[in-house]
């Protein structure tokens, strides 16, 4: 276990909760909030990473990304359209 701190407005949580009135039961039910997540995310099959490539698929899917790109049967994306397509699609 780990100790984090972090800033949150108080006024947005209690216009989720309005019951969340003090200090403690902010942290009570951001604590809960934050296990949950956690949870959710650690059953979540790997395929839904955007990580859950080993070394060698990634090699072979970049290998194969050249090739489409040399071949002209895909085109090349900077790196701005790049990540704006990984963040559309995994929800970053």
């Amino acid at each position: 276990m780990c100790t984090i701190s972090i800033n949150i407005d108080e006024v947005a949580v209690r216009r989720i909760n309005p019951l969340l009135t003090s200090r403690e039961s902010i942290s009570r039910w951001l604590q809960h909030q934050v296990d949950e997540m956690i949870e959710e995310m650690a059953l979540q099959p790997h395929s839904k990473s955007p990580n859950a490539h080993t070394a060698e698929e990634m090699k072979a899917i970049v290998a194969d990304r050249i090739k489409m790109m040399e071949s002209g049967e895909a085109t090349y994306i900077d790196g701005e359209e790049g990540f704006a397509q990984i963040r559309a699609r995994y929800g970053l």
